[in-house]
């Protein structure tokens, strides 16, 4: 059955800011390179990822982009791939682990690193008691924390603690900071997972009387152009999602025009440094 000029990308996550804008760059660049594109949601019914996948079979996609949490079953992944796309080129996107297989691609940053840095620095500025702050609906939350509590790990007598589900507002960053002086007054850094909560919370500690960053660290994640305007400037882990999505699409155009690549790239992200550390 012939292939048609159709890539087929699947996204488990609309509440994603990542996500979603992952998603919108997949598309302009793919059509940038002459490729139409099929884009469909997985929700978390228990064959989603079954019927998404047979559904890009149908419709003979030339490639597909995978995008999400979901897809990190790679025993089950691939068993669907064999199944209804077997010879199909698929790159997983924001993943460093890939599937054993010729047509099975991989492009991510490495986050267990990049937050190991993010503790390691603040260590370094003598901080030793520290907070996680998720923010709410961050399908990768319990990641996220697996990899923050490991890297304090690695420093006896550091302490932390997680706070999870936090919402995106001026009240809610307020309310966790409370319970945080409340809960852990002793607290001296905190690392943030999204630019604008993280502002929020500087600003709420600040009023709350606490010097930035003398008295706390603040880090963030995603280095978005906020982390420049706010004052003091927020340092930020800058996950690399620009470059690894623009990577993914031309992997996949260089494997279905016949250009050889290779089956896996993983990025290093960059802690940016400013004025909360």
């Amino acid at each position: 059955m012939q292939k048609t000029h159709t890539v087929g990308i699947l996204t488990d996550d609309l509440d994603s800011q990542h996500q979603n804008e992952a998603l919108s760059r997949c598309q302009n660049e793919l059509i940038v390179h002459g490729y139409q594109c099929i884009s469909r949601y997985v929700n978390d019914e228990q064959d989603a990822m079954e019927r998404a996948i047979y559904e890009l079979s149908i419709r003979r996609v030339a490639g597909a982009l995978f995008i999400g949490l979901s897809f990190l079953d790679h025993e089950r992944l691939q068993k669907c791939l064999n199944q209804w796309l077997p010879d199909t080129p698929v790159v997983l996107v924001y993943q460093n682990e890939r599937i054993q297989q010729n047509n099975i691609y991989c492009v991510g940053a490495n986050e267990r690193k990049g937050f190991h840095y993010c503790v390691q620095r603040m260590v370094e500025r003598g901080r030793k008691n520290l907070v996680l702050i998720v923010e709410q609906n961050r399908a990768s939350k319990t990641k996220i924390q697996e990899f923050f509590e490991s890297a304090v790990e690695d420093y006896p007598g550091v302490g932390c603690c997680t706070y999870t589900n936090i919402g995106p507002c001026m009240a809610d960053a307020k309310d966790v900071v409370d319970r945080i002086l409340r809960e852990r007054p002793e607290t001296d850094g905190i690392l943030c997972v999204q630019d604008r909560l993280a502002i929020e919370v500087m600003y709420a500690l600040m009023e709350r009387g606490k010097k930035i960053p003398q008295d706390i660290s603040v880090i963030s994640e995603d280095n978005s152009p906020l982390c420049e305007v706010c004052r003091p400037q927020m340092t930020s882990l800058d996950t690399m999602v620009n470059v690894a999505t623009m990577m993914s699409v031309r992997m996949l155009v260089d494997v279905l025009e016949g250009r050889s690549q290779t089956h896996k790239v993983t990025l290093d992200m960059e802690l940016v440094e400013r004025g909360t550390l």
